[in-house]
C-alpha cells in the first residue's frame, strides 16, 4: 500500500510540473507575439505620419510673409533728393525652404526727407526680390538678407526712378507657432539710371543704415 502512494504521489507531482511547465511556455509564448503585435503597430503608425509616406514628401518648408516697417538715415552727401532719411513699410511673399533659404517678392511705401523746412518730402514705390538664410535650428534664429529691386515714383518716373540693393543682418523670435518677430540692419543704397554709365561721371548714389522691425507669418 505504501508503495501505491508513494506512486500516486510521484505522478501527481509529475502531472504538476509539467502543467505548469506548459502554462509557463504558453504564457512566454503569447508575450511575445503580443510584443511583435506592438513592434508592428508602432512601426505602421510611424510610416503612415512620418514625412517619407506624406504626399510631396520631397518638398520641405512652405510659404511665408514678412511685413516690416523700416526707418532709415543717410550716410555722407545729403543734399540731393530722397537721400537724408526715409521711413516705410514693405511686405514681402514668398517660399522658405527646409534648409534655412527663403525667397520671396513683394512691394511697400516709402516717405522721403519727411519734415524738413528746405526740401520737399517725396515718395517711392518698391518692387523688392529678396533672399534671406536662417542659421541654426534653435528658436530665436538669426539670418542674412539681402533685397534688391527698383524704387518708383510716377510723378516723375525718369528723374526719380532708383534701382537700390539692401544688404543686411537680422534675428527671428518665435511669438507663436506660426508668428516669428523679426528685426534687422543692414545698408541700403540706391542709385538713379544713369550711375551706371549713360552720362560720363553723372548718376546719384545715396547710401543709408536702416533699420527694419516686423512680423514673420509661416513656417
Amino acid at each position: 500500500m505504501k508503495r501505491l502512494y508513494t506512486v500516486l504521489i510521484a505522478l501527481i507531482i509529475t502531472a504538476s510540473y509539467a502543467g505548469a511547465q506548459v502554462v509557463t511556455e504558453r504564457c512566454w509564448h503569447l508575450e511575445k507575439v503580443q510584443f511583435l503585435q506592438h513592434k508592428q503597430d508602432f512601426w505602421r503608425t510611424h510610416r503612415l505620419f512620418s514625412t517619407s509616406s506624406r504626399p510631396m514628401s520631397g518638398i520641405t518648408g512652405g510659404f511665408y510673409n514678412i511685413t516690416e516697417g523700416q526707418y532709415g538715415f543717410g550716410l555722407g552727401y545729403k543734399n540731393t533728393p530722397f537721400s537724408d532719411h526715409y521711413a516705410g513699410i514693405t511686405t514681402v511673399f514668398g517660399w522658405r525652404f527646409g534648409n534655412g533659404l527663403a525667397l520671396g517678392g513683394g512691394t511697400g511705401f516709402m516717405l522721403y526727407d519727411f519734415g524738413l523746412e528746405d526740401r520737399e518730402s517725396g515718395w517711392m514705390i518698391p518692387v523688392i526680390g529678396g533672399a534671406r538664410y536662417f542659421i541654426g535650428k534653435q528658436k530665436n534664429k538669426f539670418f542674412l538678407m539681402f533685397d534688391g529691386g527698383f524704387l518708383l515714383n510716377f510723378q516723375d518716373f525718369s528723374e526719380n526712378a532708383r534701382y537700390f540693393m539692401n544688404p543686411g543682418l537680422g534675428i527671428t523670435i518665435p511669438l507663436t507657432s506660426g508668428t516669428q518677430l523679426s528685426f534687422a540692419a543692414g545698408l541700403f543704397t540706391q542709385y538713379d539710371y544713369n550711375f551706371f554709365g549713360r552720362i560720363p561721371d553723372g548718376g546719384i548714389r545715396d547710401s543709408f543704415i536702416n533699420m527694419r522691425l516686423g512680423l514673420v507669418f509661416g513656417k
